[in-house]
């Protein structure tokens, strides 16, 4: 824990949120587990450090994440929120008191983020994953129906919740940079060149700095991050770090091109992409079981795929769905979990011997 969360600890935000435990960070933020002292049972608050002052887009995409999270409040796979608003406390830091203004968001608690659980994928059911997964894509889905793309989906932006069942509910959370469709940027567009989210897990057009505010382009690279949150499920990575594992040296690389030139040079690279993207996959054979083998690779290998308008394609049975919604995703990871079922509740055939 640092030495500003710690001094966190304790403190009362809005003479009610008592702060009990840090649980996490996040780019500019803090989450802790507080004791509401009006209505008693245990709530996450997300606190925006002060040193996000020094970068003006982070106080601007915390309040609109609470925005978001308000108009999202009926999703029952978007993490809830309860509260937000500002509160000032006071840091003794070095033997001095400082008295500072905090933003905070009040929240549900979750037992814990998915990525927590990775390391222990193995003892994992693969029903258990998959049902997880599709609380992902669900929540995702929620959010496109309202024309919100979230940007930084990654294990460690999914909470769970009765995680100890065999009924895990997952919940998208962390939508500082998700955006809302209908209304226009909060920053110039070449601060979207190389998208929001951590660029660790981005999608291939994203290091290449291709203009990311076309809808079109906002929602197939929600699909690459889907996919690659199957694959972080199954391998304990997320795809781009497997394909490309010179992704910074690409997005450094594309950053002194010009927009013609990053696009040529996206155009030209998409067969080594593609063959990267196959190799990939190979892992994901590796670690998913043969019952369900075949469906979830070809899955991945559709919302992975580097070529970001080949994500579009729609088997026969889907092609009267939304053009931009997930029905499609789910409908596929339904059929995988029933596949799963089907394999557990299978038994061989025993022939009866007759008697002579």
């Amino acid at each position: 824990m640092s030495n500003l969360a710690d001094a966190y600890l304790n403190q009362t935000l809005a003479g009610r949120y008592q702060l009990v435990e840090h649980l996490a960070d996040g780019y500019f933020s803090h989450v802790f587990q507080a004791t509401d002292q009006q209505s008693g049972p245990p709530v996450a608050v997300k606190v925006l450090q002060p040193s996000a002052a020094a970068h003006p887009e982070s106080p601007v995409e915390f309040k609109h994440e609470g925005e978001l999270l308000e108009t999202l409040q009926r999703c029952r796979n978007v993490v809830s929120v309860t509260d937000s608003g500002q509160s000032e406390i006071i840091f003794n830091i070095k033997q001095a008191s400082v008295p500072l203004s905090v933003s905070f968001h009040v929240m549900e608690l979750a037992d814990g983020t998915l990525s927590e659980l990775l390391p222990l994928r193995h003892q994992l059911d693969w029903s258990v994953r998959m049902r997880i997964f599709r609380g992902v894509v669900s929540g995702t889905h929620q959010m496109h129906g309202k024309r919100i793309v979230h940007r930084d989906l990654k294990a460690s932006n999914v909470l769970l919740f009765d995680a100890t069942t065999t009924r895990p509910v997952a919940k998208v959370s962390d939508l500082g940079r998700s955006r809302e469709l209908a209304r226009p940027p909060r920053f110039p567009a070449g601060s979207y060149a190389a998208g929001r989210g951590d660029i660790s897990y981005a999608p291939p057009e994203h290091l290449w700095h291709l203009d990311q505010t076309d809808e079109h382009a906002l929602r197939r690279a929600d699909v690459y991050l889907l996919g690659s949150v199957l694959y972080e499920i199954a391998t304990g990575q997320g795809i781009t770090a497997v394909m490309l594992p010179d992704w910074y040296t690409y997005a450094q690389a594309a950053a002194s091109m010009s927009p013609d030139d990053r696009l040529a040079n996206f155009r030209a690279a998409g067969r080594q992409m593609t063959e990267l993207h196959e190799s990939a996959l190979d892992l994901l054979v590796a670690e998913t079981p043969p019952e369900i083998r075949q469906p979830l690779v070809d899955l991945v290998r559709q919302m992975c795929n580097p070529i970001p308008t080949r994500r579009d394609h729609r088997y026969r049975a889907e092609r009267n769905s939304p053009m931009w919604g997930l029905e499609w995703v789910l409908r596929r990871v339904d059929i995988i979990i029933k596949n799963l079922q089907q394999s557990h509740t299978s038994k061989p055939i025993v022939r009866k011997r007759r008697h002579p």
